[in-house]
């Protein structure tokens, strides 16, 4: 299972924080996979910029998280909020954080790109794809969750990294 993202650290968050920011937490299980400890959380903190656009964005991801029992919005410009986020950027014990900053220069490896292929081959059908052929394949964020954008001979769709992940082809009947 990948897990793109960074593990949060006080340099990273010190960053971060020379301005104002929301950050959504929420649990994430592709950090779970990871750590040796199995009595370990996995948290992702998504980052917002502080202003009115990016705060609705943060309270629609919050929306969406309505079943996590973790999630929660903090405000950077919150003392105490801000306190939270100093404590979570040490890693305490028991918890894995992570923040959703993608690697600048990411690839697919082999076994995702077989993947992607049997997914093309088999979902995607009317595309006439071929493993020869030509694809762009990028990663993106949303909300948390991560997606496989595929570009191809001017067509474009995104697909959510679990889906192709767990995608076994049928045989044919």
């Amino acid at each position: 299972m990948l897990n793109p993202y960074t593990l949060l650290n006080q340099q990273i968050l010190a960053a971060m924080l020379k301005q104002p920011m929301y950050f959504v937490r929420q649990q994430y299980r592709r950090g779970n996979f990871l750590s040796e400890n199995k009595n370990t959380t996995s948290l992702l903190l998504t980052h917002y910029a502080h202003h009115e656009i990016d705060k609705e964005r943060a309270e629609r991801h919050m929306r969406l998280l309505i079943k996590d029992p973790c999630r929660f919005l903090y405000d950077s410009t919150n003392e105490e909020h801000r306190i939270k986020l100093l404590t979570a950027a040490t890693q305490p014990n028991g918890y894995k954080i992570y923040i959703n900053l993608l690697p600048k220069k990411w690839k697919a490896n082999e076994a995702l790109k077989r993947k992607i292929g049997n997914y093309m081959l088999y979902r995607l059908s009317w595309w006439k794809f071929s493993p020869a052929d030509k694809l762009k394949v990028t990663l993106k964020e949303r909300y948390g969750e991560l997606y496989i954008a595929l570009l191809w001979k001017g067509q474009q769709t995104e697909v959510h990294l679990d889906e192709i992940e767990n995608f076994i082809p049928c045989a044919m009947t």
